[in-house]
């Protein structure tokens, strides 16, 4: 599942913003220290060995090439109300040395649209 900024008539995922502006050396632990400030971030559970751990739901976009951060990102909050505030708090304020963008998150349908052909008897 991918995310990106919203717009008109697509779904939105009210726990989870995204955020864009970001410098190249963002880490986690920077994001974590922001936006945990106004409020609980959403936990997940590891998988394999990891499985009794568990895992902020952050997510730092990287160029598929050079593995380096693209300057956007995603927190998952516990409570949709959450993120509207950290909309409210973070939008088009200074952060990390720049301004940085947050607005709440949509899903991507596009990117998980079924695989074609299948089924059916054809002709």
């Amino acid at each position: 599942m991918s995310w990106r900024r919203r717009d008109n008539n697509e779904p939105e995922e009210a726990d989870t913003v995204y955020i864009s502006g970001l410098p190249k050396s963002i880490k986690e632990d920077d994001l974590i220290k922001l936006f945990g400030s106004i409020g609980k971030i959403k936990m997940k559970r590891g998988k394999g060995r990891d499985r009794f751990q568990f895992f902020p739901v952050i997510k730092i976009y990287r160029d598929k090439d050079t593995g380096e951060p693209k300057g956007d990102a995603t927190v998952s909050y516990e409570d949709p109300y959450t993120a509207g505030s950290a909309v409210t708090w973070f939008n088009d304020k200074e952060h990390f040395g720049g301004v940085i963008h947050v607005s709440i998150a949509t899903k991507n349908w596009r990117s998980q649209a079924p695989p074609a052909g299948g089924g059916g008897y054809g002709g």
